[in-house]
């Protein structure tokens, strides 16, 4: 964490900070990547890369299912019951994760889940291999 920060700070010549602003594409050139990066005040500006550090801060688009009876945890914006596990959980390895099941998927919106990276909310310790558990759980749970 403490060097994520000092690349915020600007502690380091080979990297640019952008704040307020949004990649808006990436392309492959010449071994690096040419970033189109789009900000509320002008043109879209180009440059060229290494590599692409995103620290945003993400949590997913709830707006989906906004209208719908889901219950989320006031502190990550996750599913509560998920939320509780994972909180509960917490060992500090995201690799350490605990197998969940397909209950703790559920919510009050009859056969509605909010599987992947937004079933983490503001979590930061979502890994692929959760995802792909989650949508196996799922499957088996209706097959």
């Amino acid at each position: 964490m403490d060097t994520s920060r000092a690349l915020a700070r600007g502690d380091n010549d080979r990297v640019t900070v952008r704040t307020a602003s949004h990649v808006a594409s990436l392309e492959q050139q010449d071994g690096q990547v040419r970033v189109g990066i789009a900000t509320s005040t002008g043109p879209i500006t180009y440059l060229q890369a290494d590599h692409v550090i995103g620290l945003t801060g993400y949590t997913g688009d709830a707006s989906l299912y906004r209208q719908l009876q889901v219950h989320e945890c006031y502190a990550t914006a996750a599913p509560i019951a998920l939320s509780a596990v994972l909180l509960g959980a917490q060992s500090g390895d995201c690799l350490a994760q605990p197998a969940v099941g397909f209950d703790v998927l559920r919510n009050p919106e009859p056969n509605f889940y909010i599987l992947g990276s937004k079933s983490y909310g503001r979590l930061n310790t979502f890994l692929l291999r959760s995802g792909y558990q989650q949508v196996s759980d799922l499957v088996t749970a209706y097959t």
